[in-house]
């Protein structure tokens, strides 16, 4: 019954992937590089990222094909694939999300900006399933000066990483080193790191 009933809050395409390997195979494999039909792939990426939260067991079998689109392709595979693994990640009871780690943060210096920058808004969301991968998590957002990134779109990055940060900031120990990351923001050319490294100061002032 309760399947059943989870079933009927999905859309669906997503019903008809959870019941037919042959349909997920088809949604997956429309964010492969080789696809070039930009709406196709937009549609496969909600359906897939429905049953990413939804019905996680459907796609946990599948995180190798996860793993792969994060070292391959351009941005509009890497991106997707992202936020798939991302909302995989409180169901990963068998944590696979240990051997894919480095491709995922790996992609805080990709070539896009976009992949970049959404890799370290997510890393609030790895840290809230795997607190235990906090200090790793943290030291990668930290290095960011480290990236191939122009100094503002580099800052840009480093606002989404301060975001995320803020989302466990009660918990880390890393707390002076957060402080100036954010503190060396101030001055930046991205009128949005100058404005997320203001709150992140005004939240951690109130500690």
């Amino acid at each position: 019954m309760a399947a059943r009933s989870s079933l009927s809050v999905l859309p669906p395409s997503a019903r008809r992937a959870v019941q037919d390997p042959n349909v997920l195979q088809a949604l997956l494999d429309a964010l492969l590089p080789e696809n070039k039909k930009q709406a196709e792939r937009e549609r496969a990426f909600k359906v897939l990222l429905a049953l990413a939260e939804r019905r996680p067991e459907v796609l946990l079998p599948r995180w190798d094909e996860l793993t792969r689109m994060l070292r391959g392709g351009g941005a509009f595979t890497k991106y997707p694939a992202i936020h798939l693994i991302a909302a995989l990640l409180p169901a990963d009871r068998e944590h696979r999300f240990d051997r894919t780690l480095a491709a995922f943060f790996h992609l805080l210096d990709d070539e896009a900006v976009s992949v970049a920058a959404h890799t370290a808004r997510l890393a609030g969301r790895v840290v809230a399933a795997r607190p235990d991968l906090e200090p790793r998590v943290t030291r990668r957002l930290l290095a960011l000066d480290r990236t191939h990134f122009d100094p503002g779109r580099r800052d840009l990055v480093k606002s989404y990483a301060l975001e995320a940060m803020g989302t466990y900031l009660e918990s880390t120990r890393a707390h002076r080193a957060m402080r100036r990351f954010a503190e060396g923001m101030l001055t930046s050319s991205s009128p949005r790191a100058v404005r997320a490294a203001r709150v992140f100061l005004k939240r951690d002032g109130g500690r």
